[in-house]
């Protein structure tokens, strides 16, 4: 298993952990964490940066989920689902370097690994409408700034 997706297990740990007992500050749950997980030293930072990025902007990345999850609201969504999908719209979002296709097929992996028989198909549906929505808001600020 590649370091990177070693690094994923232990973010949706993280997340998990904070919807199971309640937030901590993001040292705390880093430490606990690498406690009980390894994460190769190759990509802890990574680690690092994606449990951050999606702490620090939580708020925005639910409501994303929250627009194109159609007739599921977020306390609806299974918290192994709602956590991969964090993971993945925090790498679309804030990681330009992660080919979002990478992205897509490494929640898809999580999701079979992790989830039910159905996470991995729900997964996949939700995070490829999630990246044509924001390639078309990418898009129009673009032209907007060209006029």
């Amino acid at each position: 298993m590649g370091a990177r997706r070693e690094a994923r297990i232990a973010v949706l740990m993280a997340l998990y952990s904070v919807e199971v007992t309640g937030p901590k500050e993001i040292s705390a749950l880093e430490e606990e964490i690498l406690e009980l997980y390894e994460v190769p030293k190759s990509a802890k930072l990574f680690f690092s940066a994606i449990l951050e990025a999606i702490i620090k902007n939580i708020d925005e990345i639910n409501n994303i989920i929250n627009e194109r999850a159609e007739n599921w609201a977020l306390d609806r969504i299974a918290i192994v689902d709602k956590n991969i999908l964090r993971i993945g719209v925090a790498e679309l979002l804030y990681f330009p370097d992660i080919p979002p296709k990478t992205t897509i097929n490494e929640c898809i992996e999580l999701a079979k690994h992790f989830g039910t028989s159905e996470s991995a198909r729900f997964v996949n549906g939700l995070l490829d409408g999630i990246l044509r929505h924001l390639d078309i808001e990418k898009r129009d600020e673009i032209e907007s700034t060209e006029e």
